[in-house]
């Protein structure tokens, strides 16, 4: 086996298969899809190798699996509330930029870490 020979399959076919498997991997995956769609994407595959993988990865639909469908409404969840140190921070960062004055912080920094009573349930 030549050098270019090496280089060929080294930076050309061995990227388009694992692109292959990836894309047959997906469509035996995804529980959004039938079996008929499942069928017809396959064959594609197998037989227009480049094209069925190129035409599949981009067209699918985002969450096709459990884990996506999870992952995305974790990404989509609200943002836990600011700690008592995030929001001494962003009351510094306000009384240094001058918008709060020294009476305001201190009385909004008291508030802050004054004890609160614990919610009964």
């Amino acid at each position: 086996m030549s050098f270019s020979d090496f280089l060929w399959l080294l930076l050309i076919w061995t990227p388009l298969a694992v692109l292959w498997g990836v894309a047959l991997a997906d469509i035996f995956r995804r529980d959004d899809v039938s079996g008929g769609p499942k069928v017809l994407w396959t064959i594609l595959v197998l037989l227009l190798p480049l094209l069925g993988t190129l035409i599949h990865l981009p067209t699918r639909s985002a969450g096709s699996t459990e884990e996506a469908r999870v992952a995305t409404q974790r990404a989509r969840a609200e943002p836990a509330p600011p700690t008592s140190a995030q929001q001494l921070t962003m009351l510094a960062d306000l009384r240094d930029r001058g918008v709060l004055t020294p009476e305001e912080f201190a009385a909004e920094k008291s508030q802050l870490l004054s004890p609160r009573p614990a919610p009964t349930a």
